[in-house]
C-alpha cells in the first residue's frame, strides 16, 4: 500500500509540475514572440523636402539618426523609438554651420533631438507593416503623427546572416504645428519627411 501510495504522489507531482509549465509557456510566448530590431543608421538618414519662394523643390536630411522597432508578427503589435540628432542638419554647403538659417530654425542649441516615438504599428493581412500612428516631438513641442510604410520586407541579409527588416517610410506635417513659423511662406509650412529604413534583429 505505501509503496502505492507514494508512486501516486509522485504522478500528481510530476501533472502537476507539467501543468505549472504548461501555464508558464502560455503567459511567456507573446513576451517572447516579440522582436526588437536595430536601425541601421548608416541606411536610415531621414530626408525631408519642402517649396521654396513657391517655385522650386528643396531638400535636406539628418546625417545622425538611431531608434528601433519592436514587432510581434503574431499579434500584430508593436513600437518605434526613432530619434533625430538636429545639429546633423545638412542642406549642402554652408547650410551645416550654427549661424545657417537651418540651425535657426530648429534652435539646435535649446532642443538637440527630434523623437518619433509609436505603440500602434498597423498591419496588412499579409502580415507586412503599412503605418505607424504616434507622436512628434519637435521644438518641445509633442504632436500626433501618422507614418507609412511602404515595401516592408524582412528577411536574412546575405551579408551579416542576420534578420533584417527595411521599408521607405514617409510623412507629412505642418511646421507651424509645432512653433516653427520663420521665413514663412517663403520656405513652405509643409514638409515631407522619408527615411529609407534598414533594421537588423537585437
Amino acid at each position: 500500500m505505501r509503496t502505492e501510495a507514494v508512486r501516486l504522489n509522485f504522478q500528481l507531482v510530476v501533472r502537476n509540475l507539467v501543468c505549472f509549465l504548461a501555464t508558464l509557456l502560455f503567459f511567456c510566448a507573446p513576451i517572447l514572440a516579440a522582436e526588437k530590431y536595430v536601425f541601421d543608421e548608416v541606411h536610415s538618414i531621414p530626408q525631408f523636402e519642402f517649396n521654396h519662394l513657391g517655385v522650386t523643390t528643396q531638400t535636406g536630411r539628418f546625417d545622425e539618426a538611431k531608434g528601433s522597432v519592436t514587432i510581434d508578427f503574431a499579434r500584430h503589435k508593436g513600437s518605434v523609438y526613432y530619434e533625430i540628432k538636429a545639429a546633423s542638419l545638412n542642406m549642402g554647403y554652408g547650410t551645416e554651420t550654427p549661424d545657417s538659417a537651418g540651425y535657426r530654425l530648429f534652435n539646435v542649441a535649446v532642443f538637440p533631438s527630434i523623437i518619433f516615438k509609436s505603440d500602434k504599428l498597423i498591419f496588412s493581412s499579409n502580415n507586412e507593416i503599412t503605418a505607424a500612428r504616434g507622436a512628434l516631438t519637435l521644438l518641445g513641442v509633442t504632436r500626433p503623427l501618422t507614418v507609412s510604410v511602404s515595401n516592408f520586407k524582412c528577411a536574412t541579409s546575405s551579408v551579416s546572416g542576420h534578420k533584417i527588416c527595411a521599408g521607405q517610410v514617409k510623412a507629412t506635417l505642418m511646421r507651424s504645428d509645432f512653433g516653427m513659423i520663420q521665413y514663412l511662406p517663403g520656405i513652405s509650412d509643409e514638409i515631407i519627411i522619408t527615411v529609407p529604413v534598414e533594421a537588423h534583429k537585437e
